[in-house]
Protein backbone atom coordinates (compact mmCIF):
# COMPACT_ATOMS: atom_id res chain seq x y z
CA UNK A 1 0.00 0.00 0.00
CA UNK A 2 1.22 3.60 -1.06
CA UNK A 3 0.95 6.33 1.78
CA UNK A 4 1.03 9.58 0.02
CA UNK A 5 2.35 11.14 3.06
CA UNK A 6 5.93 9.25 2.87
CA UNK A 7 6.00 11.56 -0.65
CA UNK A 8 4.32 14.83 0.09
CA UNK A 9 5.31 16.99 3.10
CA UNK A 10 1.65 18.12 3.20
CA UNK A 11 0.17 15.27 4.18
CA UNK A 12 3.10 14.44 6.45
CA UNK A 13 2.72 17.78 8.06
CA UNK A 14 -1.11 17.18 8.27
CA UNK A 15 -0.33 14.14 10.04
CA UNK A 16 2.39 15.97 12.55
CA UNK A 17 -0.50 18.87 12.78
CA UNK A 18 -3.11 16.56 13.87
CA UNK A 19 -1.58 14.29 16.03
CA UNK A 20 -0.22 17.58 18.37
CA UNK A 21 -3.67 19.28 18.38
CA UNK A 22 -5.08 15.48 19.89
CA UNK A 23 -1.85 15.42 22.07
CA UNK A 24 -2.66 18.73 23.35
CA UNK A 25 -6.66 17.95 23.79
CA UNK A 26 -6.16 15.58 25.46
CA UNK A 27 -3.03 16.51 28.44
CA UNK A 28 -5.70 19.82 28.45
CA UNK A 29 -8.47 17.34 29.45
CA UNK A 30 -7.59 16.35 32.55
CA UNK A 31 -5.29 19.31 33.39
CA UNK A 32 -8.38 21.76 33.21
CA UNK A 33 -10.51 19.90 35.76
CA UNK A 34 -7.49 20.53 38.07
CA UNK A 35 -6.97 24.07 37.81
CA UNK A 36 -10.16 25.39 38.10
CA UNK A 37 -10.65 22.46 40.68
CA UNK A 38 -13.91 20.65 38.87
CA UNK A 39 -15.11 17.62 40.81
CA UNK A 40 -14.89 14.09 38.56
CA UNK A 41 -18.70 13.99 38.14
CA UNK A 42 -18.93 17.44 36.55
CA UNK A 43 -21.17 18.55 33.28
CA UNK A 44 -17.89 20.46 32.18
CA UNK A 45 -15.76 17.64 31.22
CA UNK A 46 -18.77 16.37 28.73
CA UNK A 47 -19.71 19.82 27.25
CA UNK A 48 -16.14 20.23 26.69
CA UNK A 49 -15.95 17.23 24.47
CA UNK A 50 -19.69 17.76 23.10
CA UNK A 51 -18.06 20.94 22.05
CA UNK A 52 -14.83 19.67 20.80
CA UNK A 53 -16.25 17.18 18.71
CA UNK A 54 -18.57 19.94 16.45
CA UNK A 55 -15.04 21.93 16.44
CA UNK A 56 -13.01 19.15 15.92
CA UNK A 57 -15.19 17.46 12.76
CA UNK A 58 -15.06 20.48 11.06
CA UNK A 59 -11.69 21.56 11.69
CA UNK A 60 -10.42 17.93 10.50
CA UNK A 61 -12.78 17.58 7.23
CA UNK A 62 -11.42 21.11 6.39
CA UNK A 63 -8.00 19.82 7.00
CA UNK A 64 -8.50 16.86 5.25
CA UNK A 65 -9.84 18.73 2.08
CA UNK A 66 -6.59 20.78 2.36
CA UNK A 67 -4.20 17.78 1.87
CA UNK A 68 -6.25 15.84 -0.41
CA UNK A 69 -6.53 18.71 -3.01
CA UNK A 70 -2.60 20.03 -2.52
CA UNK A 71 -1.03 19.20 -6.08
CA UNK A 72 -4.42 18.98 -8.12
CA UNK A 73 -5.75 21.26 -10.52
CA UNK A 74 -8.90 21.62 -8.52
CA UNK A 75 -7.15 23.37 -5.75
CA UNK A 76 -6.33 26.37 -7.48
CA UNK A 77 -10.13 27.08 -8.32
CA UNK A 78 -11.54 26.15 -4.45
CA UNK A 79 -9.03 27.23 -2.10
CA UNK A 80 -9.25 26.09 1.20
CA UNK A 81 -9.38 28.82 4.34
CA UNK A 82 -8.24 27.23 7.36
CA UNK A 83 -11.26 28.94 9.56
CA UNK A 84 -12.09 26.28 11.75
CA UNK A 85 -9.02 24.80 12.16
CA UNK A 86 -7.47 27.94 13.54
CA UNK A 87 -10.11 28.18 15.70
CA UNK A 88 -8.97 24.85 16.71
CA UNK A 89 -5.76 25.78 17.48
CA UNK A 90 -6.85 29.32 19.36
CA UNK A 91 -8.69 27.47 21.89
CA UNK A 92 -6.62 24.58 22.56
CA UNK A 93 -3.59 27.10 22.96
CA UNK A 94 -5.70 29.15 25.48
CA UNK A 95 -6.35 25.71 27.33
CA UNK A 96 -2.77 24.99 27.42
CA UNK A 97 -1.61 28.77 28.89
CA UNK A 98 -4.90 28.53 31.32
CA UNK A 99 -3.27 24.84 32.64
CA UNK A 100 0.26 26.66 33.11
CA UNK A 101 -1.14 29.76 34.50
CA UNK A 102 -2.84 27.82 37.33
CA UNK A 103 -0.62 24.81 37.90
CA UNK A 104 0.33 26.27 41.33
CA UNK A 105 -1.47 25.78 44.55
CA UNK A 106 -3.92 23.13 43.05
CA UNK A 107 -2.45 20.31 43.74
CA UNK A 108 -1.18 20.04 40.00
CA UNK A 109 1.58 17.75 38.66
CA UNK A 110 2.38 19.80 36.08
CA UNK A 111 5.59 20.48 37.39
CA UNK A 112 6.53 16.83 38.77
CA UNK A 113 9.99 15.50 37.07
CA UNK A 114 8.17 13.56 33.92
CA UNK A 115 10.01 9.96 33.64
CA UNK A 116 12.78 9.87 30.72
CA UNK A 117 10.75 6.81 29.72
CA UNK A 118 7.84 8.97 28.57
CA UNK A 119 9.35 12.31 27.32
CA UNK A 120 12.26 10.49 25.58
CA UNK A 121 9.62 8.50 22.87
CA UNK A 122 7.31 11.73 22.55
CA UNK A 123 10.64 13.69 21.78
CA UNK A 124 12.28 11.47 19.60
CA UNK A 125 9.27 10.95 17.36
CA UNK A 126 8.17 14.78 17.35
CA UNK A 127 11.99 15.27 16.26
CA UNK A 128 11.89 12.73 13.81
CA UNK A 129 8.33 13.57 11.95
CA UNK A 130 9.81 17.21 11.99
CA UNK A 131 13.36 16.48 10.14
CA UNK A 132 11.01 14.22 8.04
CA UNK A 133 8.99 16.81 6.99
CA UNK A 134 11.83 19.29 6.45
CA UNK A 135 13.50 16.92 4.15
CA UNK A 136 10.08 16.30 1.99
CA UNK A 137 9.68 19.91 2.11
CA UNK A 138 13.06 20.79 0.60
CA UNK A 139 14.11 18.42 -1.50
CA UNK A 140 14.34 18.49 -5.29
CA UNK A 141 10.52 17.41 -6.94
CA UNK A 142 8.74 18.25 -3.59
CA UNK A 143 5.07 18.52 -4.37
CA UNK A 144 3.73 22.37 -4.84
CA UNK A 145 0.19 23.73 -4.15
CA UNK A 146 -0.36 24.26 -7.62
CA UNK A 147 0.51 21.62 -10.14
CA UNK A 148 2.92 23.20 -13.07
CA UNK A 149 4.20 26.06 -10.90
CA UNK A 150 8.05 26.81 -11.63
CA UNK A 151 9.12 24.10 -14.63
CA UNK A 152 10.52 24.61 -17.28
CA UNK A 153 8.00 25.27 -20.50
CA UNK A 154 9.17 22.48 -22.40
CA UNK A 155 7.53 20.19 -19.75
CA UNK A 156 4.01 19.49 -18.92
CA UNK A 157 2.79 17.46 -15.73
CA UNK A 158 -0.46 15.46 -15.95
CA UNK A 159 -1.50 15.19 -12.05
CA UNK A 160 -3.92 12.54 -11.42
CA UNK A 161 -6.54 11.80 -8.40
CA UNK A 162 -3.26 10.76 -6.65
CA UNK A 163 -1.16 13.54 -7.14
CA UNK A 164 1.79 11.78 -8.71
CA UNK A 165 3.67 13.82 -11.52
CA UNK A 166 4.13 12.22 -14.89
CA UNK A 167 6.49 14.21 -16.95
CA UNK A 168 6.41 14.28 -21.03
CA UNK A 169 8.80 15.61 -23.31
CA UNK A 170 7.68 18.16 -26.49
Amino acid sequence: MDWECWQCHKRMGGILYQQALLLIHFLAGFFLNNAFLIPPKHFFPIARLLLWFGFGAMGHREGFIDVSSWNTPARKDAPVEGRYRWLSMGILLTEALTCYKYREGTGNIIDAPTPIYVWLPWTATFVTGTLFWVYLRFKPGHSVKYPGYGEAPHEVRVVGVTGRKKVKSN
